[in-house]
């Protein structure tokens, strides 16, 4: 059936008595009549043209066809929920819908966000954290930051940091291991990630590669985490691990390296013209 002859109105009401099963307890949730959710469900059933509940005595029962249509309409409803949230941010000042990487989100960018509201209150950031690189256009981005080497395909880059890496451990892990390290020992503890791997570490020292690898990371906040629980020596982002050297969370082993091609981008479609997306990266520059 066409999509316009579909009482949306009802599906609201549909869910939560599929979620239930049970019309007078959803009847009581959505603050209508038993008889009004009753009648909510049959004239959605007759514009469907099938059932979507099994009758038993006074009770219902979700059938197959109820299932599926659940499966589909609960995410799309709670899609469409978020989406008018987002509209009245940007109905309420300026909206920026950011793709970050998740590591970057948690280690750098939300401990600064107070700093960036205070600097600019009207700008409501929509952060989508995720390690998938997204069309943004298609998918309704205004920017991203994205680790490479600046060249992708139908946005604008601009480059936002270095992509510098430095080897850092627990200060219990640095005080048994860090002469060990600098001497190339096979029994290193080594936490690696895939777009740091640590053979190019040693290469770049002029150092044959050694050490025990414990584990490999797709995700640098899973491979930061590690370190923090003194799990093994870990290759990261100097950005990202800033603020636990400051803090003696964690310690640095050698001096940082700036391997090629993992740099920090601000990336935004060509034919984007929200004037946020230009402060934004005014700020971030200012801060990094």
């Amino acid at each position: 059936m066409k999509l316009e002859r579909l009482p949306l109105q009802f599906l609201p009401t549909f869910i939560i008595a599929a979620r239930l099963e049970n019309l007078r307890a959803a009847a009581q949730q959505v603050h209508l009549t038993h008889g009004a959710v009753s009648q909510q469900i049959r004239q959605l059933e007759q514009a469907l043209g099938y059932r979507l509940f099994e009758r038993r005595g006074r009770g219902v029962r979700l059938n197959g066809a109820g299932r599926e249509l659940l499966a589909a309409a609960e995410p799309a409803l709670q899609a469409l929920e978020q989406g008018v949230l987002r509209a009245r941010a940007v109905d309420a000042g300026q909206g920026l819908r950011i793709s970050v990487l998740p590591s970057f989100a948690h280690y750098w960018l939300l401990p600064r966000l107070p700093a960036f509201q205070a600097a600019h209150p009207d700008i409501v950031l929509d952060i989508d954290a995720s390690l998938a690189v997204q069309d943004l256009a298609h998918h309704g981005f205004d920017a991203a930051i994205r680790i490479g080497a600046g060249e992708w395909r139908g946005v604008q880059a601009q480059r936002i940091a270095d992509g510098e890496v430095i080897p850092v451990a627990t200060p219990e892990l640095a005080q048994r291991w860090q002469t060990a390290l600098l001497q190339g020992d096979e029994a290193l503890p080594l936490l690696e990630h895939d777009v740091t791997p640590w053979r190019t570490w040693f290469r770049a020292r002029g150092m044959a590669e050694c050490g025990r690898p414990l584990a490999l990371f797709n995700d640098a906040g899973l491979l930061l985490r590690a370190a923090e629980q003194g799990f093994g020596i870990a290759l990261v982002k100097s950005l990202l691990v800033r603020d636990m050297l400051a803090a003696g969370r964690l310690v640095a082993l050698a001096d940082a390296w700036r391997p090629e091609g993992i740099d920090y981008y601000l990336v935004w479609p060509q034919a984007n013209d929200n004037p946020a997306v230009q402060r934004l990266l005014a700020w971030l520059q200012q801060q990094l």
